[in-house]
């Protein structure tokens, strides 16, 4: 079991696995060792039903790659926007680092799926595979409420 789970239940996980996996461009925001951040958009992360996120990189000279091999604490953000910035929703998931593939069987497995899928040229592209448990989540405009609730009621 997750902590997401032992927090929430699995209503709220499965609540959140469908926002997550269907906003297809997320960002993903990570910090070096010494602390220089950066963020990165990224269409591929999904979340497993135990709770686990993955997703591909397959940037050659990738700072998200060197970034979570010196830090394994992540943030991804999901959103919809809103009318104001106050208006928006969606959730801040806090995760850590499990697993980073760059060789072997799974990242072979990901790389045919994406051959089959997109061609030689984006499987060539693949550079790791990465797993994530998420560990805390939080509204985008967080006032204090839980990440699917509104954070101001007019």
């Amino acid at each position: 079991m997750t902590l997401i789970q032992a927090a929430s239940g699995n209503e709220k996980l499965n609540t959140l696995r469908h926002f997550f996996n269907n906003h297809h461009d997320k960002l993903l925001c990570t910090a070096s060792a010494d602390g220089q951040p950066n963020v990165a958009f990224m269409g591929t992360p999904r979340q497993l039903p135990d709770g686990t996120i993955e997703f591909e990189i397959s940037d050659e000279a990738s700072v998200t790659l060197r970034n979570i091999q010196q830090n394994r604490s992540v943030v991804f953000i999901a959103w919809e926007t809103g009318e104001r910035a106050r208006d928006y929703c969606g959730a801040r998931i806090h995760a850590q680092v499990t697993e980073i593939h760059d060789k072997g069987e799974k990242l072979e497995r990901i790389r045919q799926n994406i051959l089959l899928k997109h061609g030689a040229h984006k499987a060539a592209e693949l550079r790791a595979t990465v797993s994530c448990v998420i560990t805390r989540v939080r509204p985008i405009v967080d006032r204090g409420q839980l990440w699917d609730q509104p954070p101001f009621i007019d």
